[in-house]
């Protein structure tokens, strides 16, 4: 049974051992949670019964305000009574995977990206209402500084009908955020965007992706790797620059990334690589309470999440320094 390619067996079955430890704790920690919600409902009920006799008209409006009041502090109990076991499996098993994978890397699982650097990537134009960051990973890869952390970046609509009107948020991106900082300054900025358009629509793909970079202020840029042009868009303040940038090499390597690790966003902007990678859940977080701690499925899910993260450096050659010399020189090539 494998982990990972690069996880060897002995270090999955001390993973193991480390998670099986924790049953006990979990286990505590789910009888607490279970005795403070089976509370807050003898609770509710006692307040139900009560409120009509002793309260008369006021009686429901009491019943609404105590049932909110109990959920409440049953929501505040139960993560109070949890946090041991969750800072528990981070500590103990989810480090270890961390350095067995990326070695020498730190781990701050309260800590997140700023949404300044969110922003300063320029990915995604719409400043968010809701942005929340948490799981930050910093460190090198081969020689490389790079830290990335899950980012979730929502904004609110309101949708009105006869009946009034309801406010919701709506995810801009959610998933894992890169920032790498290449070994020269460069002067540009280069924006690469998945194309899930071009092939259905044709023409008018190509106009709404003309009007998108205008947006931006910036201009749609036509590269000459039609495998390349199939799966993305790139946008830049110069196209001399954007094709500079995305040499041939960097452009496979972009391809292989996508069809490997699946759709990506990518910046290159003044020297920085921001790369953000969609992901529909939330990752590094314990197994719930009422399941098992030893979960090697989740275990499976976080060494390739933290793979593809070290894949940014290495499969996008960033380490590679002639590449660098050669194309992150201030300026533009002559």
């Amino acid at each position: 049974m494998a982990l990972a390619a690069d996880v060897p067996l002995p270090e999955l079955e001390g993973l193991i051992q480390r998670s099986r430890a924790l049953e006990a704790l979990r286990r505590r920690a789910r009888g607490q949670v279970t005795r403070v919600w089976l509370t807050a409902a003898v609770a509710a009920v006692a307040v139900y019964l009560l409120s009509g006799p002793l309260l008369g008209p006021f009686g429901w409006f009491a019943f609404l305000a105590a049932s909110f009041a109990l959920v409440v502090w049953a929501l505040i109990r139960s993560q109070t009574a949890a946090k041991p076991y969750r800072e528990a499996y981070k500590q103990e098993v989810l480090e270890p995977l961390v350095q067995a994978v990326l070695p020498g890397f730190r781990h701050q699982p309260e800590r997140g990206l700023p949404q300044e650097v969110y922003l300063a990537s320029r990915l995604f134009p719409n400043r968010p209402d809701r942005y929340a960051s948490e799981d930050l990973f910093e460190g090198e890869v081969e020689g490389v500084p790079l830290r990335f952390a899950e980012v979730h970046a929502q904004e609110e609509h309101e949708d009105c009908d006869k009946n009034g009107c309801r406010t919701y948020y709506r995810t801009i991106f959610r998933g894992l955020f890169a920032v790498a900082q290449f070994p020269k300054a460069f002067s540009g900025t280069v924006l690469v965007y998945p194309d899930r358009s071009e092939r259905w629509l044709g023409l008018l793909s190509r106009r709404l992706q003309e009007l998108g970079g205008r947006l931006r202020g910036l201009g749609l840029v036509k590269l000459e790797d039609p495998a390349f042009e199939e799966r993305f868009v790139v946008y830049a303040n110069d196209p001399i620059t954007a094709r500079y940038v995305l040499s041939t090499r960097l452009m496979a390597a972009l391809r292989a990334f996508r069809d490997r690790h699946g759709p990506l966003y990518a910046a290159v902007i003044d020297g920085t690589l921001y790369l953000a990678i969609p992901q529909r859940r939330d990752l590094f977080e314990p197994p719930p309470l009422w399941r098992s701690a030893v979960d090697v499925g989740r275990l499976r899910t976080y060494a390739e999440a933290l793979r593809t993260m070290r894949a940014v450096v290495v499969e996008l050659g960033l380490n590679v320094r002639v590449w660098g010399e050669r194309a992150l020189d201030s300026g533009k090539p002559e």
